[in-house]
């Protein structure tokens, strides 16, 4: 058997360097960071603006810091058993929910 000619194989895209890609990026980060200047005016409902308040009472702040210190005692004991039990669940309604 005898190879007479080899071709050179060409990329499957051409090559950028690497500076037009870091201007084309930074091109699209500028774009998405320019705020709007159209005026577009939201109104919230009033449901929505008590959402948006700092001082909601969905976080128990008092157990957070526990736990946080817990954690950083290295005394924070956890029931594997119990999550394990409780994402199979959660997954087992969540299939049963697509059916």
């Amino acid at each position: 058997m005898s190879i007479d000619r080899t071709h050179s194989l060409s990329g499957v895209s051409p090559i950028q360097p690497r500076e037009a890609s870091e201007i084309q990026q930074q091109k699209r980060k500028e774009a998405t960071s320019q705020p709007a200047v159209d005026g577009t005016q939201v109104k919230l409902s009033d449901a929505q603006s008590r959402l948006m308040q700092p001082n909601g009472q969905d976080i128990n702040v008092e157990r957070v810091e526990a736990l946080k210190l817990a954690i950083r005692n290295g005394e924070l004991t956890m029931d594997t058993g119990k999550i394990a039990d409780a994402l199979l669940q959660d997954t087992h309604d969540l299939l049963k929910s697509n059916d």
